[in-house]
């Protein structure tokens, strides 16, 4: 990334007091201009983590003090949940079944639940688009997750098998679309797209089947790139050869895990700068950095790891085809139909699908679950027999009082949250958990005939900013995928900002990402995707602003939780720190896929019952 970077984390002149918040003018014309939408899934823009939405939770980060003691408390529930996302409606889920008296409020800061799993809505030419904002789908149900987040899905009638159904690749390969690299000028000299001539559009996997070597060959021979580069990436993709050979699988994987892959790469194969220019983003989707950052031992399916006798930790054992249209915001809004009944009709994951949620009905006084939104919590505090929690809603503080409270937010923000109850050496086990920054934009394009001209489903672009691919294939419910290019479908692009070759470990990349993040604004990153969707798509035919109806951005400065290597993270030591992050402080429980160490839903799941449980054995009789 050469874009420098600029410090803005939270709007200047930012001033919370006990009766009221002063936003920045840019933050309220924003949100003015996002509530002429009137339902925020339906709403454009610049969402994910939106214009207010951390406004408050930053000035309280960058010490903005405030004496909330006369605030008097006007609510008792039973648990508080900071925090609804899918960990938080799962904990809420779970007090529910464990007791069906119970009363219980969800806080979020946003003006949406579900956290990351965020829906995006579009109506393009009389047509209903639904598309995904952030958490994808539900990543390998049989094989990865418990029989506690299993139980989870099937209390909420999820069948997994459904999905063997309602996703369907064929309208992507029997028009021949296979995944293709957009080189971009400004890093290879030339604008170029070059299709790779192997394997299905959805097929992550760097292997050639057996047969096609031609077509790999013919793929790197397009490659922009010089002659000894493109000899040293033929090889690597092809040759059986062990450059580890002597070690022991236990000494092949310590050395693995000790390195970045762009070292192994250089130091085993001779690979130069060129080649690893074609190879450094592979790594962006799961790690969101570079091969620069990510230990070799995680990167075993890329080129030049063929002949290594060691086991890949990432070995995809499920297919990818366990997705919701708005992925998992299903799992969130299943959840929500659940917990408030009346909020959102209808009775099976197939309705799920295109049913509106009525969002007055998430926070009704009386109700035995309360899901309110737009509001931030700004103090937790034990009080002997139960928490006390401040928090403000527009502009306003206000107080509630609990007999537990389940912090499901960022864990970075617990220390604030908690200033006072939290141990020192807790509070930078938390820290340590930086999370990494994500742009996942939806595009609502009016046709996807260029796609179908160049022959391509999924670009990845290892010199600019956006990986561009069309929607999943998936049809549940009433809702039908485009199954022809001339039909409205969503496109999704994905940027993970980071800092390649600045020799930044992974957590500081993700802290510089994140600051470039906070300052660029949607004028900005909107010009960034105009010019790399006509750069990658106009040999096609494509014209912006004919073929794009809508853009929504969805911002996650915290989006992945942080996943702990070897090459950062001392085995012993991160065992420690994990399980010193997440220890209960007084009644108040830590949940959320940070405390879990890992970015995905079902992670999130087994920690919202984790904390659940410790709830509960605080309540049971002594």
């Amino acid at each position: 990334m050469t874009d420098s970077i600029t410090r803005r984390d939270f709007i200047n002149g930012v001033a919370i007091v006990a009766g009221g918040l002063g936003l920045g003018r840019d933050a309220l014309a924003l949100d003015r201009q996002a509530d002429t939408a009137g339902y925020p899934p339906a709403r454009t823009g610049l969402r994910g983590s939106h214009a207010g939405s951390y406004d408050v939770a930053h000035s309280l980060r960058d010490g903005v003090r405030v004496d909330y003691s006369g605030v008097v408390a006007d609510e008792h529930v039973d648990t508080v949940i900071v925090g609804a996302g899918l960990s938080g409606l799962a904990a809420a889920h779970f007090l529910c079944r464990q007791d069906t008296h119970a009363r219980i409020l969800l806080l979020d800061t946003n003006d949406d639940f579900g956290g990351h799993a965020k829906r995006n809505e579009f109506e393009v030419d009389g047509r209903l688009l639904i598309g995904y904002g952030g958490t994808q789908s539900i990543d390998g149900p049989r094989h990865k997750y418990s029989k506690v987040a299993r139980g989870l899905l099937e209390d909420l009638g999820i069948h997994i098998d459904r999905f063997r159904k309602a996703y369907d690749s064929t309208p992507f390969e029997r028009l021949g679309l296979t995944r293709a690299v957009f080189f971009k000028k400004e890093r290879f000299g030339v604008d170029r797209l070059v299709r790779q001539h192997w394997g299905a559009w959805d097929d992550f996997d760097e292997a050639v089947p057996a047969g096609q070597e031609n077509r790999l060959k013919a793929y790197i021979d397009e490659l922009p790139v010089g002659s000894s580069a493109r000899a040293k990436l033929l090889e690597m993709y092809t040759s059986g050869r062990d450059v580890l050979a002597g070690l022991s699988t236990a000494e092949c994987e310590r050395l693995l895990g000790s390195m970045s892959c762009e070292a192994f790469l250089r130091r085993y194969w001779d690979a130069d700068d060129e080649v690893i220019s074609v190879l450094q983003t592979r790594t962006h989707g799961l790690w969101a950095v570079g091969i620069d950052a990510v230990p070799a031992l995680y990167t075993l399916a890329l080129p030049g790891f063929r002949g290594l006798r060691v086991r890949d930790p990432e070995e995809v054992t499920e297919p990818y085809i366990y997705h919701f249209p708005d992925g998992n915001a299903s799992i969130a809004r299943l959840l929500v139909r659940r917990l408030v009944p009346g909020a959102i009709g209808g009775h099976s994951m197939d309705d799920i699908v295109t049913a509106r949620v009525d969002y007055a009905a998430l926070d009704r006084p009386g109700a035995p679950v309360a899901i309110r939104l737009s509001s931030t919590a700004v103090a937790v505090r034990n009080t002997g027999a139960g928490v006390d929690l401040t928090y403000v809603q527009a502009g306003r503080a206000r107080r509630v009082t609990a007999g537990h409270a389940i912090l499901a937010c960022y864990q970075a923000m617990v220390p604030y949250l908690t200033e006072g109850e939290i141990s020192a050496p807790q509070a930078e086990a938390m820290h340590a958990n930086v999370r990494a920054p994500l742009i996942y934009v939806t595009l609502a394009a009016r046709n996807w005939q260029a796609w179908k001209n160049l022959g391509v489903a999924h670009i990845t672009n290892p010199g600019g900013r956006y990986e561009a691919y069309l929607d999943y294939p998936v049809s549940l419910g009433s809702y039908r995928f485009a199954r022809q290019p001339s039909e409205p479908i969503c496109v999704h692009l994905e940027h993970t900002p980071c800092q390649p070759g600045s020799g930044l470990d992974m957590r500081d990349q993700y802290r510089a990402g994140r600051a470039w993040l906070y300052g660029a604004t949607f004028a900005d990153l909107e010009a960034d995707i105009r010019d790399e969707m006509t750069r990658m798509l106009g040999p096609g035919g494509f014209d912006f602003d004919r073929d794009i109806a809508a853009i929504t951005v969805n911002r996650w400065p915290h989006g992945y939780a942080y996943t702990p290597t070897p090459l950062y993270d001392p085995p012993g030591e991160q065992a420690a720190r994990r399980a010193l992050a997440c220890r209960p402080i007084g009644r108040i429980s830590i949940a959320g896929s940070d405390a879990g160490w890992e970015a995905y839903s079902h992670v999130a799941i087994d920690e919202a019952y984790r904390a659940v449980q410790e709830v509960a054995r605080r309540d049971a009789p002594a």
